[in-house]
């Protein structure tokens, strides 16, 4: 047999370092992590960070899925260049957010501001309910079941913002290419762990970081200089 024809692959901490630093860039500050920021605020930083958490690894399933069917369709060689071109293009776009934004843009002020908006139309309903069994002293069942009703609509808005949110987002995108061309499970572990970080950054940092400010310019400058390194890695092993 040609040793020249046997595709070569990166070993597995390979795929979870890379699949960690991507997904962990592409994310960081992004409007998912804000919706995290944003609802630990108001509720149960439990509740919301599983929600959350829970919202984004759907998203690492579905990009499993589709790189698989995509890794059977077309060759590792095809595969790893078209990934390359995908992360370029990345590269290209933040470098074109870094170039446009506003150098003195607050990224926290933003995104806060952002969400809070989106919130606003269901704050009443998600808000804790007040007394609505007039003067009746409710009972212990009625506490719990008020309790559980509140902690599940606040559960399901955290997961559906998320889940709608991450769809079609660059992030998605580009886990569908590196699960693609990277061994899956490494991927998965690598893009879950990042999914768990991030989130708990935003729920535990979220007081902490209310009153900091970020300059959106050097977070999308970081990211796009992040990108064009993902590029280079993915040219890299499809040329060894």
């Amino acid at each position: 047999m040609d040793v020249q024809h046997i595709p070569t692959h990166p070993d597995n901490s390979h795929a979870f370092w890379v699949s960690f630093a991507m997904v962990s860039m592409a994310e960081i500050f992004d409007k998912t992590w804000f919706v995290a920021f944003v609802m630990a605020m108001r509720f149960d930083r439990t509740i919301v960070f599983w929600s959350c958490f829970l919202g984004l690894v759907m998203h690492v399933f579905i990009a499993a899925a589709i790189g698989v069917a995509f890794m059977k369709m077309l060759s590792p060689h095809t595969l790893g260049m078209l990934a390359a071109a995908l992360y370029s293009v990345f590269a290209v776009l933040y470098g074109y957010d870094w170039y446009t934004s506003d150098k003195d843009a607050d990224m926290i002020s933003a995104g806060t501001e952002e969400v809070t908006a989106e919130l606003e139309p269901g704050a009443q309903e998600n808000s804790p309910t007040e007394a609505t069994y007039g003067t009746l002293k409710e009972t212990d069942t009625q506490k719990f079941t008020q309790k559980y009703q509140e902690s599940f609509r606040t559960f399901m808005q955290c997961f559906v913002m998320v889940f709608i949110a991450e769809w079609g987002d660059r992030t998605q995108i580009a886990m569908i290419g590196i699960h693609a061309t990277l061994p899956l499970i490494p991927v998965m572990l690598g893009s879950t762990v990042a999914f768990g970080m991030l989130t708990l950054s935003a729920v535990l940092l979220g007081r902490l970081l209310g009153d900091k400010t970020m300059s959106e310019s050097t977070v999308k400058g970081v990211c796009a200089l992040s990108f064009a390194a993902f590029a280079v890695v993915a040219i890299h092993d499809c040329v060894k």
